[in-house]
């Protein structure tokens, strides 16, 4: 009965979490990612792409909107000081994107950021650390950047994806710490054009 109660449990999670993410990226139909892999095991990685494949990406048939995701490692300082996460679910950082329907998280208080400095954290780890709208903390980098906090967001209709803390920056300051200032992405979100399917926006893209 223990065992049948543990695999339901983990079944609840698994798609709660699927639910999750499903719905905070309902607008995505493709994501594009390198081939290239770097690292073994748990530290495997993606390589970076180079962003003038934006703009041939966006000339493939049924392609609405392709917008760069930078991603990264960072770790947000609570109120008290101390830092969040980092024993368990990942502490992630990317770039705030300004296309509502590619961005998995919807702005709960504030703005998004509007320059170096500013930025949005999700609402699970504002929580947690106690922070609010106009507060300024620490995220490290690993190098500590000191930052005003102008929004909170939900992922999706979550506080956070999975336990996660998310800080967003904008996109040229996450250039700078996520990617060793250079102007390489980790991803492109693309959406379709109207009357088409992921799978048509998938094999268009796939011949670029």
């Amino acid at each position: 009965a223990f065992l049948s109660g543990t695999l339901v449990l983990g079944d609840t999670m698994r798609n709660g979490f699927d639910q999750v993410f499903t719905t905070a990226n309902a607008g995505t139909d493709v994501i594009v990612r390198a081939k290239s892999l770097v690292g073994s095991d748990e530290s495997e990685q993606r390589g970076t792409l180079d962003p003038s494949l934006v703009p041939r990406v966006e000339a493939a048939p049924g392609v609405a909107k392709v917008v760069p995701q930078i991603t990264g490692i960072a770790q947000l300082v609570g109120k008290d000081g101390d830092p969040l996460g980092g024993k368990g679910p990942p502490t992630l950082a990317a770039n705030w994107i300004d296309d509502a329907t590619l961005n998995p998280f919807r702005l709960a208080q504030g703005h998004a950021p509007r320059r170096d400095g500013e930025v949005v954290i999700d609402r699970g780890s504002a929580d947690k650390g106690k922070l609010r709208v106009g507060d300024t903390t620490t995220v490290r980098t690993p190098t500590p950047i000191e930052v005003e906090i102008v929004g909170i967001a939900a992922f999706g209709d979550a506080d956070s994806l999975g336990g996660a803390t998310y800080t967003l920056f904008t996109t040229e300051q996450a250039q700078q710490v996520l990617v060793g200032g250079t102007n390489r992405v980790n991803a492109l979100l693309v959406t379709g054009a109207a009357g088409t399917t992921p799978t048509q926006v998938r094999r268009a893209v796939s011949l670029v």
